[in-house]
């Protein structure tokens, strides 16, 4: 089993010890005026990151549980709960952008 674990787990691995590698050569630009932008991309970005987040969680699952630990259960599982902490993320999100902007419609 460790023999079928171990390649991907490292090549994970060596994938992010390159991005930082990568990363700590060339940092990123920052954008001027940050923290300015408005509250719509703001809420856009955060609905993509937790949808790109749900998408890699369910990545992980495909590869490890049901390709490598055939465990075909795992798949319909993470599909339902992973769903359900996406949900519960955007609703907190929203909940947030809402408090936010009643807060600056009160000042």
């Amino acid at each position: 089993m460790l023999r079928i674990v171990l390649p991907p787990l490292i090549t994970a691995y060596a994938i992010f010890v390159a991005m930082v590698a990568l990363a700590l050569r060339r940092p990123a630009p920052r954008p001027r005026g940050f923290g300015r932008a408005s509250p719509g991309v703001r809420w856009r970005e955060a609905v993509e990151t937790i949808l790109g987040g749900y998408a890699a969680f369910l990545l992980v699952v495909v590869v490890f549980h049901t390709w490598i630990a055939d465990e075909p259960a795992a798949l319909a599982n993470a599909i339902w709960g992973g769903a359900f902490l996406c949900g519960v993320t955007l609703a907190l999100a929203a909940g947030s952008a809402l408090a936010e902007r009643r807060r600056r419609a009160a000042r």
